[in-house]
C-alpha cells in the first residue's frame, strides 16, 4: 500500500532531494562567505590542544560554565570521557589542574597537541582527499555505465549525500576532523554502492517492468539501510569513544540523507529518463 502511494506520485517526490541539495548548497556557501571554509575545522585541521580525561561522573553544564573559553565534549558508553579543546598557546597543565578540581578524574588525562602549521597541512590534505575521492568516484561511474545521463544522476545523488551531510554537521555544530573526514569518505562509497545497484537494475528492465523492479530494489535497499542504522546507533550509544561517536553520527546522517537521495532522487530522475528512451534499452 505504501509503495503504491509512493509510485503514484513519484514525480513529486523528486523535488524533496532537489530541495535538500539546494538548501545544503546555501548552508555551505554561507560557511564559505563567513569563515572561508565549507565547514568549521577541529583541532587536527587548524592547530590546538585536546585534553582527554576519563571521569566517574560529570555535569556538562558546569563544565561549560567553568571553561567558557574552550570547547567541551562529553562521551558516554563503556566509560565517560571529557574532552577539552583549546588554542595551541593555552597552558594544558593549568587546565588539567582546574579540571581535576571540577570533576572526579580517573587516572591521568591525556594531551594531544597539533601545531598551526601542521594543522594547515592536514587541512590541505583533507580538502585534496575529498575532492580526489569524488573525482575518481565520478570517473568510475562514467566508465561503468558509459552513458552520460544515468552516470550524472548517480553522481548527483552522491553529491546530495555529501553536501547535505556537511550542511547538517555544520548546523549542529560539529567540526571537520580526521574521523569526520573518514566517515565522509565512507558515505561516498556507501551512497555510490546503493545508486549503482539501483541504476544497474533499472537499466536492464523494459518500460513496463520498471515500477516492479524499483519496488523490489527499494524494499531490499531500505532494509539494508535500516539494519545499518541500528548497528550505528548501538555504536554511538555504547562505544564511549569520541572518535567512534563522531564517525557514527556522520554515517547515521549520511544514510538518512541517502534514502531520499537514492529512492526519490536517483530513482525518480532515472525513471523519467528511461520512460523517454524506449524503456531504457
Amino acid at each position: 500500500m505504501i509503495f503504491e502511494k509512493f509510485d503514484r506520485h513519484w514525480k513529486v517526490w523528486i523535488l524533496i532531494p532537489s530541495a535538500i541539495l539546494v538548501f545544503s548548497l546555501v548552508v555551505i556557501a554561507s560557511n564559505i562567505l563567513a569563515t572561508g571554509f565549507f565547514m568549521a575545522r577541529d583541532v587536527e585541521l587548524q592547530g590546538g590542544k585536546v585534553i582527554t580525561a576519563e571521569v566517574s561522573s560529570v555535569d556538562i553544564a558546569e563544565l561549560n560554565q567553568k571553561f567558557p573559553q574552550y570547547t567541551v565534549h562529553v562521551t558516554t558508553g563503556a566509560t565517560t570521557n571529557v574532552l577539552l579543546q583549546m588554542p595551541f598557546e593555552a597552558d594544558e597543565n593549568a587546565v588539567i589542574s582546574r579540571l581535576k578540581e571540577v570533576v572526579p578524574v580517573i587516572g591521568e588525562p591525556g594531551v594531544k597537541s597539533v601545531g598551526p602549521a601542521l594543522g594547515d597541512i592536514f587541512w590541505r590534505q583533507t580538502y585534496t582527499a575529498l575532492i580526489t575521492a569524488f573525482v575518481f568516484m565520478s570517473l568510475f561511474v562514467f566508465i561503468l555505465f558509459r552513458t552520460p545521463v544515468p552516470s550524472s544522476i548517480v553522481i548527483l545523488a552522491a553529491a546530495t549525500d555529501i553536501m547535505a551531510t556537511i550542511a547538517i554537521l555544520s548546523l549542529i555544530g560539529m567540526k571537520l576532523s580526521l574521523p569526520v573526514l573518514a566517515a565522509l569518505l565512507m558515505i561516498i562509497g556507501y551512497s555510490v554502492d546503493t545508486d549503482i545497484l539501483l541504476t544497474s537494475s533499472l537499466l536492464k528492465k523494459r518500460r513496463e517492468e520498471i515500477a516492479e523492479s524499483l519496488k523490489s530494489a527499494m524494499k531490499t535497499g531500505l532494509l539494508m539501510s535500516l539494519t545499518t542504522l541500528v548497528a550505528l546507533a548501538a555504536l554511538f550509544l555504547i562505544s564511549g569513544s569520541f572518535v567512534l561517536n563522531q564517525i557514527a553520527i556522520v554515517l547515521i546522517i549520511g544514510i538518512l540523507i541517502d534514502m531520499p537521495a537514492t529512492w526519490m532522487g536517483n530513482a525518480g530522475w532515472l525513471r523519467l529518463w528511461l520512460e523517454k528512451h524506449s524503456g531504457g534499452s
